[in-house]
């Protein structure tokens, strides 16, 4: 008997053992769900569909994946449907960024990092600003300087609220020029291609947000970029368009992006995306969408993506209390 106990428990062992390995073979199961917190034609949008487009081309991921666009308090909605209703979900990956960062510094989301699962970090998408082709002030001074004569005059759209990423890139700019940053007429949209559709409807002077955001109308020609919030000049599209530190005004301002999971994501399910996004981002198809978007490289994850989120975090709460944002 004590033979029979001992085998049969043996058996069970690799029995259960061997469901496990087959568990984590099978991950993922179903259909994935990529979710952009924010209306289509922006950043996080964009990061979204570039990356469920290369993922299957390359043949990383072979269930579907699906695309969902879920706008509402600058990424603060999903993110606290995640926490809250959809904790155990291991087939949904959310965009975040900086933006989401600037969030937590201004305390508009109740929760923190620890609160989710951070998957990878991808790339770095520089700020700009930009005018409408045809615009009187078409370089930066000009615009700054009209800015800083008539502040109510001058609006200037961004994706991200009042404190958030684009508001503090204007600020930060306007304040290295000498306009006070409580003077600024900023006009805050739901999504990059919304506060762009405002540019090139004319309702405002001026676009604040990431090169990336822009580059398809830099490209055509129906948007002028003034400056790069880069530390050198970028590639491709921009590659004559001036930093703000070649024009004088020291301000480098770059929005991350990549994809956190929910709270109680299994550890296969986020070792799988970590080494599959790790497989996406050195793809020629990944490099060609870094191309074309002006993107550059930052793939984390792990205890550095975690360490990074932690210093960024600290920065922001401290550049908005010096800009008289936040207390």
């Amino acid at each position: 008997m004590k033979r029979f106990s001992l085998g049969t428990l043996s058996f069970l062992v690799v029995l259960a053992l061997g469901a496990g390995i087959s568990l984590a073979a099978s991950y993922p199961n179903k259909a994935v769900e990529l979710i952009a917190p924010a209306n289509p034609g922006g950043g996080w949008d964009l990061t979204c569909r570039s990356s469920a487009k290369v993922l299957q081309e390359a043949k990383i991921i072979s269930v579907p994946i699906t695309v969902f666009n879920k706008p509402g308090g600058f990424g603060a909605v999903v993110f606290n449907d995640i926490v809250r209703n959809r904790r155990t979900d291991d087939h949904v990956l959310i965009a975040f960024s900086a933006v989401l960062t600037t969030q937590l510094a201004l305390k508009n989301i109740k929760y923190t990092y620890k609160d989710i699962t951070p998957i990878a970090s991808l790339f770095v998408d520089y700020g700009v600003l930009a005018v409408k082709k045809g615009s009187p002030h078409n370089t930066l001074p000009a615009l700054l300087s009209a800015l800083k004569q008539n502040p109510g005059a001058v609006s200037l759209a961004g994706s991200s609220p009042p404190g958030g990423l684009d508001h503090i890139k204007l600020c930060l700019l306007a304040q290295a020029y000498g306009v006070r940053p409580k003077d600024i007429r900023y006009v805050a949209f739901q999504g990059g291609a919304d506060a762009l559709a405002a540019l090139l409807g004319g309702h405002v002077a001026g676009f604040t947000g990431d090169a990336g955001e822009i580059a398809a109308h830099s490209e055509a020609g129906t948007v002028l970029p003034l400056a790069t919030l880069s530390p050198q000049r970028l590639h491709g599209i921009y590659k004559n368009t001036p930093t703000a530190k070649e024009l004088g005004l020291d301000v480098v301002s770059g929005n991350w992006r990549g994809f956190y999971g929910p709270p109680e994501m299994p550890k296969e399910a986020l070792a799988f995306w970590e080494k599959a996004l790790g497989k996406m981002v050195k793809t020629p198809e990944w490099k060609k969408v870094l191309d074309q978007n002006a993107w550059i490289d930052l793939f984390q994850t792990g205890e550095g993506l975690n360490t990074f989120l932690s210093k960024e975090l600290a920065g922001y709460e401290k550049i908005l209390k010096e800009l008289g944002i936040a207390k």
